[in-house]
């Protein structure tokens, strides 16, 4: 009974570090001894679950603020940096930024999705079929990596 509480408390804590740390996430899990589909598996979860959470979070977040702090009517203000997020917004959408999540984190993507994109339908199953796809190409490529170092310690 110990050790099946033990496992659970693992693996919810692997899934954890999923939805956050999406990046090294499946090098977690692999180091953990889990074999590559439990890997693949545990990442796509937590990081699903981690892009649903951050999203909502945001979106509730941006909304109470846009409740306290209503946007006041004044003349935009254009900068490079402004510029820039438009033009990405604009070309790329929620799917680019869901591309992102690797680069840049979940909770960070999320909470620009949930910023910029948080009327879109679109987002979280953007976000969710990255994370499938991002899954399995770095547990595929985190593996040769954690033999490597195992075989040398």
């Amino acid at each position: 009974m110990v050790e099946l509480l033990s496992e659970i408390g693992t693996i919810l804590l692997l899934i954890a570090i999923c939805g956050t740390k999406f990046l090294t996430g499946p090098a977690v899990v692999l180091a953990a001894g889990y074999p590559m589909v439990p890997t693949m598996i545990i990442t796509f979860v937590g990081g699903s679950i981690g892009s649903i959470f951050f999203f909502r979070l945001g979106t509730t977040i941006f909304n109470w603020w846009q409740r306290i702090f209503p946007p006041k009517k004044k003349k935009k203000i254009f900068s490079k940096k402004n510029r820039t997020i438009v033009r990405f917004k604009n070309k790329f959408g929620v799917m680019g930024l869901a591309l992102l999540v690797p680069l840049i984190s979940i909770p960070i993507s999320c909470f620009i999705a949930a910023k910029y994109f948080r009327h879109d339908r679109r987002a979280i199953p953007s976000y969710i079929i990255a994370v499938a796809g991002y899954s399995v190409i770095l547990t595929l490529f985190s593996d040769p990596i954690i033999q490597l170092i195992k075989n040398a310690f």
